[in-house]
C-alpha cells in the first residue's frame, strides 16, 4: 500500500504495523496463549484516513522515522531515555528527601511509542487472564478500581459489623514502592507472564541506559542512571510494576483462603490498586499472610513500611484493639491513627463552610469559592461514605442559608430559586442533587462492574429510609425505557429513541441525568414560588458566571426575588408581618405584579412607557444595524451573504448551501426604510396605508412591496400570550388594508417579560431579519437586560408619588453602553431615612447617570 504525507505513515506504522508484528510475535505454538490473537485484533483500534488534500506539502514529521526503527531493530534513541524530573512535596511543610515524590518528563515520541507498546501488552495479560482484576486493577483499562475496591472493602467491614462476624482488615504500604522495585523483578514478571521475548527485550534495552535528573528550585542535578525503580511519568512502567506485584501476589495468596458469601462467592484475601496493598481475613489467617508476604518482598528486596501502614479488627462485630506485625514492628490501629486508602478516610472532618464565610470577599466570590472549592471536595467523602439523605438534607440547609446571605435573597426563598433549571438558572449546584447523582453513578459503578467479584459481592450503598439508589436507578431505567418506547414526537419528525443500546458512559450518563430530572420536578411543586410554571412561551434565562460577576449584588437579588415573588411588596409584607397591603399611589393590593404592570397611577404618570421605550430603544438598534447592513449588501444577493462553517453533528450530513429561510426576507430588497415611535410620534407610511394606529416600529420595503408591523409590549410574564393575540388583533384590519394597496403585510406582535425574560414570538422576529447565532443571543440578553434594569427602577420608585419623565430616568436601553453614576445624593444612612431609602441610594450610586465620557469613580 503506498503511503503519502508523514501523518499518514505514522498512522499506518501504529496501526497497521503494530497489529502485523504482534501477530507474528504471538502466534505460539503454547494452546494456553490461544487468546492472544484477541489482542491484535483490529477491532481495538479502527482504521482511520488521514485526508491531507487541503495541504499539498504536509508538515515533516520526525517521528515516522523513529518508531519503525525503534520497533523493527529494538533500538530506542537516546532521546527517550532522558528524563527530567521535578519533585513534589507528598505532605505539609516537606523538607527532606523522602517527603518528596519525583514526577519525570520524558520525551512525547516515546510516550507514544511506549503508551501502543502499554496497550496492547495491557490486553495479552487480559486475555489470558493473567492478572486477576478481582485482586489487583492498577493499569487494567475498563475498571474503576479506587470505587469498587473501596466500596467492597467497607462493605466486607459493615457486614462483618452487623453480623457478628470476626475480621481483620490490614492496609499496608510499602516504602519507596516506585523507586525500590529492582529491575530483576520486572523481567522475572515478564518470563512468567510469557511475554513475546521481543517485547520484553525492547522494555529491557529501554532500561538499559535511561538517566534523569532533577531540577530543584534554580539548580539542577547531573545526569542520574537509573538501576532500581521505576519513572512515574512513564507509560510503560506502571504496568510492569503492576506485574511484579501480581507475581509476588500470586506467591503469596495461596495460604488462605478469602471470605466466603452466603451465595457460595469468595472473596480474595488479598486486594491491592499499585501499591496500596490491603489484606481482608480472619485473625489467624492475617497472621500467615502477612508472613508470607514479608517474605515474598524481602526475597523481591522491598519491604513494607509499619508506620504507614494501619490495621482494623473486628471481634464479634465489635472494634478491638488487636495487634499485628511487619517485620517485628507494631503496625499502628485506626484507633490511634486515621488512614486514607483509596480515596476513603477511615477518619475525617469536613469543616470549611466556616473559613468560607468568615472571608472579606464578596458574595459572589464566596459563591464561587463554594461552587469550585468545597462542593467538589465534599462529593468524594459523601459519596464514598455512608452518609445517609437526611444528613446531606440538613448540610444542604446549612449550606443555602449562607448562599442566601451571599446573594443578599430572604430565607423564604425556596431551593427551586437557588437550583431550579427551568425559567432562571444560576451556575450553583443543589448539594442534594449532587450526592444522589454521585450516589446513583457509584450503583451502577458496583452493579455493573466487569469484575465477577463486585457484581457477587454486592455491596449496599446505604443512604437512609428516605431514598435509595438502587430504587432511583430502577425508576430512571424504567422511565427511559418507557421514554423509548412512547417518544416524544411523531414518526414524522424522525427518530427520537434514547437508543439504549449504546455503551455503558452513555447509558450511565442518561439514567444520572434522568435522577437529575426527577430532582428538578420535586422542586418545581410550590404553590407561590412555582407560578413561573404556567410561563408559556417565555425563553429560559441563564445567569453564567460572566453574567454574574458584572451585575451588581441588588440587581441580582431583584432578579432572582422578583422571578419567584418574594420582594417586600405590601401584599407580601401583609402577608408576613400583617401591614397594610395598599399602594401608596392608587390604594389598590399592591401586589409584585400591580406594582410593575397594574397600577393606573403608574400608568397615566408614563412610568410603564418609558420602561417600554427603554426596551424598544434596543429592539430598535438591533434591527437598525441589521438593516443597513442588508442596504449596503450588492442586490446578487443570496450568495453574496457571508456563511460560516456550520458544526456538523455525529450522523448528520453537511449542508451545501443555505436554505431560503436563512437568508430572511430582508434580502430580497436593499431599500429598507424604518420608523420607530420614539423621539417623535409616528405617522405610518401613507402609501402603504392610511391609519392613525401607531405601531411602535414599521419596517418596509418600496421595490418588494413588503411591510413588517412590529408591536412591542413589556407584560407581566404570565400575560405574555394574551398580549401577542391582543396586539395581533389590533392590528390584522392595517395589514388587510395594506394587503389591499398590493403589499405584503406581515404584523410581528413581540413581548419581553417586564422581569427580564424573553418572548419566543421575540426570537422569531429576529430569526427572521437574519439576526442568528451569537448576535441573537447578545441581542435577547440586552433586552431582557433593558426590561429588568427598567423594572428595577420602578420598584426603587414605588413609594414617591411624583414622576416626571426625563428628570433621573436612567438610560437603561441604550444598547452596549455602560451606565455610571457621576454625582449621587447624600448617604440616606446619615439622614434617618429607612432601609427603602438605603437600596434607593445604593442603586443611585450605580445606574442613575449616562454613561460619562471619561469614566468617573463611583460615590458610595
Amino acid at each position: 500500500m503506498m503511503i503519502g504525507g508523514s501523518v499518514e505513515r505514522l498512522n499506518h506504522f501504529l496501526i497497521d504495523s503494530y497489529f502485523d508484528k504482534y501477530i507474528v510475535a504471538c502466534g505460539l505454538t503454547n494452546q494456553e496463549l490461544s487468546p492472544i490473537a484477541d489482542f491484535a485484533s483490529p477491532g481495538a483500534l479502527a482504521r482511520q484516513h488521514v485526508d491531507h488534500s487541503v495541504s499539498p506539502t504536509p508538515p515533516s514529521i520526525s517521528v515516522d522515522s523513529r518508531l519503525p526503527v525503534a520497533w523493527e531493530k529494538g533500538i530506542i534513541p537516546k532521546a527517550w531515555r532522558r528524563a527530567g524530573g521535578i519533585l513534589i512535596p507528598k505532605e505539609k511543610n516537606s523538607s527532606t528527601i523522602d517527603q518528596f515524590c519525583q514526577i519525570s518528563l520524558l520525551n512525547v515520541e516515546g510516550k507514544i511509542f511506549f503508551s501502543v507498546v502499554t496497550q496492547r501488552l495491557s490486553v495479552f495479560l487480559q486475555k489470558n487472564n493473567f492478572v486477576d482484576t478481582s485482586v489487583q486493577k492498577a493499569g487494567i483499562s475498563g475498571f474503576s478500581g479506587c470505587l469498587e475496591h473501596a466500596n467492597v472493602i467497607w462493605h466486607q467491614v459493615q457486614t462483618a459489623k452487623k453480623e457478628k462476624k470476626d475480621l481483620h482488615v490490614v492496609f499496608l504500604d510499602l516504602a519507596n514502592a516506585f523507586g525500590s522495585v529492582p529491575h530483576e523483578i520486572l523481567w522475572t514478571a515478564f518470563n512468567f507472564f510469557q511475554v513475546p521475548e521481543d517485547i520484553t527485550r525492547l522494555v529491557k534495552t529501554y532500561f538499559l541506559d535511561l538517566q534523569f535528573c532533577v531540577t530543584a528550585q534554580a539548580s539542577t542535578t547531573a545526569w542520574q542512571h537509573l538501576e532500581t525503580g521505576i519513572m512515574a511519568g512513564c507509560t510503560i512502567s506502571p504496568l510492569a510494576f503492576t506485574m511484579a506485584m501480581e507475581l509476588i501476589i500470586r506467591a503469596s495468596r495461596w495460604v488462605v483462603g478469602g471470605e466466603r458469601l452466603k451465595n457460595g462467592l469468595r472473596l480474595p484475601p488479598i486486594r491491592a490498586y499499585m501499591d496500596d496493598m490491603t489484606t481482608i481475613t480472619t485473625s489467624a489467617c492475617t497472621k500467615r499472610l502477612l508472613d508470607k508476604l514479608q517474605g515474598n518482598m524481602k526475597w523481591a528486596r522491598m519491604e513494607f513500611k509499619p508506620s504507614k501502614s494501619r490495621s482494623i479488627s473486628i471481634v464479634k462485630g465489635q472494634l478491638a484493639n488487636e495487634r499485628f506485625h511487619v517485620n517485628n514492628e507494631p503496625i499502628p490501629t485506626v484507633l490511634e491513627k486515621p488512614i486514607k486508602s483509596l480515596g476513603r478516610w477511615y477518619s475525617a472532618e469536613l469543616k470549611d463552610s466556616k473559613q468560607i464565610n468568615s472571608t472579606a470577599l464578596p458574595g459572589k466570590l464566596k459563591l464561587w469559592c463554594f461552587q469550585f472549592g468545597l462542593l467538589p471536595r465534599l462529593m468524594w467523602p459523601m459519596s464514598m461514605y455512608e452518609v445517609t439523605l437526611s444528613h446531606a438534607n440538613r448540610l444542604e440547609r446549612l449550606v443555602n442559608a449562607q448562599v442566601r446571605k451571599w446573594l443578599g435573597l430572604p430565607r423564604c426563598l425556596s431551593n427551586i430559586g437557588l437550583y431550579g433549571n427551568r425559567a432562571l438558572s444560576l451556575p450553583i449546584s443543589s448539594l442534594v442533587e449532587e450526592y444522589k447523582c454521585a450516589k446513583t453513578r457509584l450503583e451502577m459503578t458496583l452493579t455493573e462492574s466487569r469484575d465477577p467479584f463486585v457484581r457477587g459481592a454486592a455491596p449496599t450503598l446505604v443512604t437512609g429510609r428516605k431514598w435509595k439508589p438502587s430504587a432511583a436507578v430502577a425508576v430512571a431505567k424504567t422511565a427511559l425505557r418507557h421514554r423509548d418506547i412512547v417518544g416524544h414526537r411523531g414518526p414524522w419528525f424522525g427518530s427520537n429513541n434514547t437508543d439504549l443500546a449504546k455503551g455503558k458512559t452513555e447509558w450511565r450518563h442518561m439514567v444520572v441525568e434522568e435522577v437529575r430530572h426527577q430532582e428538578e420536578a420535586a422542586r418545581c411543586a410550590k404553590a407561590q414560588q412555582g407560578r413561573w410554571m404556567k410561563w408559556e412561551g417565555v425563553e429560559r434565562r441563564k445567569i453564567s458566571w460572566n453574567e454574574l460577576w458584572s451585575m451588581e449584588a441588588n440587581r441580582l437579588s431583584f432578579i432572582i426575588r422578583a422571578t419567584y415573588d418574594v420582594l417586600p411588596s405590601p401584599t407580601n409584607l401583609h402577608l408576613w408581618y400583617g401591614e397594610d397591603p395598599a399602594c401608596l399611589q392608587c390604594a389598590a393590593p399592591a401586589t409584585l405584579k400591580h406594582i410593575l404592570v397594574g397600577c393606573k397611577t403608574s400608568l397615566t404618570q408614563g412610568r410603564y412607557t418609558w420602561r417600554h421605550n427603554q426596551v424598544l430603544k434596543c429592539l430598535a438598534a438591533e434591527l437598525e444595524n441589521k438593516r443597513v447592513s442588508i442596504n449596503a449588501m450588492p442586490l446578487n444577493a443570496q450568495s453574496t451573504f457571508p456563511q460560516k462553517t456550520a458544526f456538523v453533528r455525529e450522523g448528520e450530513k453537511q449542508r451545501t448551501k443555505p436554505s431560503p429561510s436563512e437568508a430572511g426576507p430582508l434580502s430580497t430588497a436593499r431599500d429598507w426604510e424604518m420608523r420607530v415611535d420614539l423621539s417623535q410620534r409616528l405617522t405610518f407610511p401613507p402609501e402603504i396605508a392610511i391609519t392613525n394606529l401607531r405601531p411602535d416600529l414599521v419596517l418596509w420595503s418600496k421595490s418588494c412591496r413588503q411591510v413588517f408591523i412590529i408591536e412591542l409590549t413589556v407584560p407581566w410574564e404570565d400575560a405574555i400570550d394574551e398580549a401577542f393575540e391582543r396586539k395581533r388583533l389590533r392590528y390584522a384590519n392595517l395589514a388587510a388594508e395594506a394587503e389591499g394597496r398590493g403589499w405584503n403585510a406581515r404584523v410581528w406582535p413581540v413581548e419581553v417579560g417586564c422581569r427580564g425574560f424573553v418572548a419566543r414570538s421575540t426570537t422569531r422576529l429576529l430569526k427572521e431579519v437574519g439576526i442568528r447565532g451569537q448576535a441573537q443571543r447578545k441581542a435577547i440578553k440586552e433586552l431582557a437586560t433593558a426590561a429588568e434594569r427598567s423594572s428595577h427602577w420602578l420598584w426603587l420608585k414605588r413609594r414617591d408619588a411624583a414622576w416626571a419623565a426625563g428628570s433621573d430616568q436612567p438610560e437603561v436601553g441604550q444598547p452596549r453602553r455602560r451606565v455610571y453614576c457621576v454625582k449621587g445624593p447624600k448617604h440616606p444612612t446619615k439622614s434617618g431615612h429607612t432601609t427603602d431609602d438605603v437600596e434607593s441610594w445604593w442603586h443611585h450610586t450605580v445606574i442613575v447617570c449616562a454613561s460619562h465620557p471619561r469614566r468617573p469613580q463611583l460615590l458610595c
